[in-house]
C-alpha cells in the first residue's frame, strides 16, 4: 500500500492515519447505454440514496474524511499520481494531499468537479461526490468547543460520530460515555488547577461529554467498556454523586447496545497500565478501516489505524475481556459497589 492510501491523521498534527477506503457506489466509469436495463437503473438510483442517506447521517469531519478516501481509491483506478491529479484540479498537488487525508477540502467546487470528470465518473457518482463536498463543509455539533478541548478531541470526535461501534478500555475513573453530568463536572473541575485551563473550558468540557453520550443513547451505536474496580469506587465530588453515578451505568448496561465488565481489584489479570484506548470500527459499506484512539500523557489524543497498531490494541482489549468479569455479572457488582460508596 501507498502512503497515499494511509488517511494520516496524527491527533496532534490534526492528521489520521487510515486505510482509504468507502463504498465503491459503482465501479463504471462510464455513463450506462441508453438500453440499460431497469434493474441496473433501480441499482444505480439505491446507491445513489444509500449515499446520500450515509452522508447525512455522520459529522462533516468524518464526511470529509471518507470524500478523501474515496478519491484516493478513485484516484489509484485512474492510475494517477498526485502531481497528475492536481493538474487535473487545477490545484496543487499538496492540496490533493490534504484533501485525500481528510484534513481539507477544495475552495472551489469547479476544482472537484474537473477532478471528478477526468476519473470518469457516472452522474450519479459525480452528483453525490459533490453533494459530500458541500455537507462537508459544514460546522459539527462540537465545532464551537474544539479551540479549548485537548489536542486530536476534533479528529477523535469526528471518528467517533462515524462509528458503528467501539471498545473501550478505561482505568481509573468511568469512561467518559457513561458518566454523569455531576461526575463530569466534578472530575473536570477537581483537574482545573493541575492542568491550567479555565472556567470555559470546564463548561465547554462537560457539554461535549454529555452531547457524544447521544452516540449510545440515541444512535444506537454499540459500546464494549471495560473499567476497573477503582475507577468506579475512586471518589469523585462525593458519595452521593458516586452513588448516582454508578446507578446510571448499572441503567446503561441495560441497553442491548451497551457491554460493561468489571476487572475486581483483587482479579490476578492483566491490566493495560499504558492509559486508556479506544477502538472504532465503522459500517462495512464506508469500507474504512477500525481505527485506535489512545491518550498521552500531556492529555492529548493520538489516532492511529496501522494494520499493526489495530492488531496490538485488539489482542489488549481481548485479553482484558478474559480478565474482567463476565457482562452478566455486572449488574450484580454494581449493586454491591453502590452499597459501599
Amino acid at each position: 500500500m501507498t502512503d497515499a492510501n494511509r488517511l494520516q491523521l496524527e491527533a496532534h498534527q490534526q492528521g489520521l492515519e487510515s486505510n482509504r477506503g468507502i463504498p465503491e457506489v459503482n465501479r463504471g466509469c462510464a455513463e450506462p447505454s441508453p438500453g440499460i436495463s431497469e434493474t441496473n437503473r433501480h441499482d444505480r438510483e439505491t446507491n445513489r440514496s444509500e449515499g446520500e442517506e450515509m452522508a447525512a447521517n455522520v459529522g462533516a469531519t468524518f464526511l470529509r474524511i471518507m470524500l478523501g478516501a474515496e478519491l484516493t481509491r478513485l484516484r489509484e483506478r485512474a492510475g494517477l499520481t498526485g502531481a497528475q491529479a492536481a493538474k487535473a484540479a487545477g490545484c496543487a498537488a499538496s492540496t490533493i494531499t490534504n484533501i485525500e487525508s481528510g484534513t481539507s477540502g477544495f475552495r472551489r467546487i469547479e476544482q472537484l468537479s474537473a477532478l471528478l470528470g477526468e476519473y470518469k465518473l457516472s452522474r450519479d457518482e459525480h452528483a453525490m461526490l459533490m453533494d459530500w463536498h458541500k455537507q462537508a463543509k459544514a460546522d459539527d455539533w462540537w465545532t464551537a468547543s474544539v479551540s479549548v478541548l485537548p489536542s486530536g478531541m476534533n479528529l477523535y470526535l469526528a471518528l467517533e460520530s462515524g462509528a458503528v461501534e467501539t471498545k473501550w478500555w478505561v482505568p481509573g475513573v468511568v469512561n467518559g460515555l457513561l458518566q454523569t453530568p455531576e461526575y463530569a463536572h466534578a472530575l473536570i473541575l477537581a483537574a482545573k488547577e493541575a492542568n491550567d485551563t479555565t472556567n470555559e473550558f470546564v463548561e465547554h468540557a462537560v457539554d461535549v461529554r454529555l452531547k457524544r453520550q447521544k452516540r449510545i443513547t440515541e444512535e444506537g451505536m454499540k459500546l464494549h467498556c471495560v473499567m476497573e474496580e477503582a475507577g468506579l469506587t475512586n471518589t469523585v465530588g462525593s458519595s452521593k454523586i458516586m452513588r448516582a453515578q454508578l446507578t446510571a451505568i448499572a441503567e446503561l448496561n441495560e441497553r442491548p447496545n451497551v457491554t460493561i465488565q468489571i476487572i475486581p481489584k483483587r482479579a490476578p489479570t492483566y491490566r493495560a497500565t499504558s492509559g486508556d484506548f479506544g477502538i472504532f470500527s465503522f459500517d462495512p459499506e464506508q469500507r474504512l478501516e477500525p481505527a485506535v484512539a489512545s491518550g498521552t500523557v500531556d492529555g492529548a489524543t493520538r489516532i492511529s489505524s496501522t494494520p499493526k497498531s489495530i492488531k496490538q490494541f485488539d489482542r489488549r482489549f481481548e485479553a482484558l475481556t478474559l480478565g474482567a468479569l463476565p457482562p452478566y455479572e455486572t449488574p450484580k457488582f454494581l449493586e454491591q459497589l453502590s452499597r459501599e460508596v
